[in-house]
C-alpha cells in the first residue's frame, strides 16, 4: 500500500467516525462512539503498518515533538486561568467549582501524562531508574484510585427521590435548580 492510498482510506474513516459519532450523540448512545473509536484505530494501526513508502522523517517527528510542547503548554496556562476564573465565581453558580476543578486536575493529569511518556522515551534516564519510576507509577496508581473512590463516590450530594431533591451527606452548595423528576 502507498502513503497515498493510505490517507485515502484514513480520510475515509475520519469521515466515517464523525457521522457515527453524530449520530450516537443524538440517539444518546455513548458506547458505539467508544467501539467505534477502538475499532478504527486498531485498523489505522494494521494499514499504516502495511504502507511501504515512507511516513515520517526525523525533521517530522522533531517538529511534532516541538508542537506538541508549545501545545501542551499553552492549554495548561488557559486552563488555569479559565480555572481560577470560574474558582472565582463559585458562589454566584455552585457548579462553577467543580468544573474549574475538573480542569484543573485533568491539566495536572495531561502534564504528568507528558512527563512519563517522555521520560519513557528518553530511555537511558528510564532505564537507570526503571525500579523508581515502576513504584512511583503504582504508588500514583493507588493515590488516585482513593482519592477518586472518595471525592467522586456521590457522598456528599443531592439525591432526586418522589420529585423532590433530598440531601445526602452534608454537600457544599445548594440543591440543584432543575426540576427533580
Amino acid at each position: 500500500m502507498t502513503n497515498k492510498q493510505y490517507k485515502k482510506i484514513k480520510l475515509i474513516i475520519i469521515v466515517i467516525i464523525a457521522i457515527i459519532f453524530g449520530q450516537s450523540i443524538v440517539l444518546e448512545n455513548y458506547i458505539i462512539p467508544i467501539v467505534t473509536l477502538i475499532i478504527t484505530s486498531l485498523v489505522l494501526l494494521l494499514l499504516r503498518r502495511r504502507v511501504k513508502d515512507v511516513i515520517s522523517d526525523e525533521r517530522d517527528m522533531a517538529l511534532g515533538g516541538k508542537s506538541a510542547l508549545i501545545a501542551i503548554q499553552i492549554y495548561s496556562w488557559i486552563a488555569v486561568i479559565v480555572m481560577f476564573v470560574l474558582y472565582s465565581f463559585k458562589d454566584t453558580n455552585p457548579f462553577y467549582e467543580p468544573i474549574g476543578m475538573t480542569l484543573a486536575y485533568s491539566t495536572c493529569l495531561l502534564m504528568l501524562i507528558y512527563s512519563i511518556v517522555f521520560r519513557f522515551y528518553n530511555k537511558e534516564t528510564f532505564s537507570k531508574n526503571k525500579k523508581k519510576y515502576i513504584i512511583f507509577a503504582i504508588i500514583l496508581a493507588i493515590f488516585i484510585s482513593f482519592f477518586s473512590i472518595r471525592f467522586f463516590s456521590g457522598e456528599d450530594n443531592w439525591v432526586c427521590r418522589d420529585g423532590q431533591w433530598i440531601k445526602h451527606g452534608n454537600p457544599d452548595y445548594q440543591a440543584p435548580i432543575v426540576e427533580c423528576k
